[in-house]
């Protein structure tokens, strides 16, 4: 066999190699956000555990508004970092009457598990955030999410009707095409990217033995029955703001977007904090009004 016949084969292995490499990565649990933690806010708080729908033990941070009261915000963070890095969120929320709920999703800061998933396995991360409510007889929430915890978010709002209205930073509409304008970063260009990208998350759903390939947003917010602010980075390199209009239509009246110039992935807030404030509260304000009712039936 000569080099000429070789080279085919070097470059699919060389292919293949470089997709196993980049799925290991990509359900690696990374490195957690510097400590934050409420008492650093003034925030009174109680460190708690309790399980994922799967039995995972997770970490968080129960913190009780000042007034008795049945609304609730769950926090939810993204892929990189820990809960810690939204603690400001928390400090808003909870000047502002809710009670909040944060906690790191699996493999994530001090919580337990070995891979991140991007929303398959998550999704039982935040319905036990929900259960772990039910116990303290708070039947419905409100869900803040950012990128990861965005995605999650919609994923289980299309399942279960415990979440009673969504605010979204950064949701990754379809996770292949925002993996690929990842790899561009790094100069691969787009076309090959999203076949690196494509047969990573292949590659990956062997080792999770889950279908990665199926938490893109925008196949589950069709279901979705609460209605949801999609904020969107006008610099966002990862998801385009045609990808997250997409969005809002495939989800109907019950969405709205909200875009925030200069501010790329994970951005909004800290480019646009006052606005930020302003719009997550007036929302959460009108969807999640003050009752003291019976917890909510559920059906999930």
């Amino acid at each position: 066999m000569n080099a000429l016949c070789l080279l085919p084969i070097l470059a699919l292995i060389g292919f293949y190699l470089a997709c196993y490499l980049v799925a290991r990565a990509l359900i690696r649990p990374p490195l957690p956000s510097p400590p934050n933690p409420p008492s650093d806010y003034g925030l009174a708080f109680e460190a708690v555990r309790f399980p994922s729908r799967d039995g995972l033990g997770l970490s968080g941070w129960w913190i009780p508004a000042a007034q008795p009261t049945e609304r609730t915000i769950i926090i939810c963070h993204g892929r990189d970092g820990s809960r810690d890095r939204e603690t400001p969120h928390a400090e808003t929320l909870h000047t502002a009457g809710f009670n909040v709920l944060m906690f790191d999703f699996r493999a994530h800061g001090d919580s337990e598990g070995e891979q991140v998933t991007f929303g398959m396995y998550e999704r039982d991360d935040l319905l036990g955030a929900l259960d772990f409510l039910a116990g303290r007889g708070i039947g419905r929430a409100g869900v803040l999410g950012f990128s990861l915890g965005a995605t999650t978010a919609i994923l289980t709002a299309a399942v279960s009707d415990r979440i009673a209205v969504i605010v979204a930073e950064g949701a990754v509409v379809r996770l292949k095409n925002t993996l690929a304008r990842r790899f561009w970063r790094y100069g691969v260009p787009y076309p090959l990217g999203w076949l690196v990208a494509a047969w990573s998350l292949a590659t990956a759903t062997v080792f999770t033995r889950g279908r990665m390939d199926q938490v893109d947003a925008i196949r589950w917010i069709p279901h979705l029955k609460a209605p949801i602010l999609l904020i969107h980075g006008a610099a966002d390199d990862l998801i385009s703001a045609a990808e997250v209009a997409e969005l809002a239509v495939s989800c109907g009246s019950w969405a709205v977007v909200w875009q925030v110039a200069g501010a790329g992935h994970h951005e909004a807030s800290q480019v646009a904090a006052a606005a930020f404030k302003t719009h997550m509260l007036a929302w959460f304000d009108q969807h999640l009004p003050n009752t003291h009712g019976a917890a909510a039936q559920t059906t999930d």
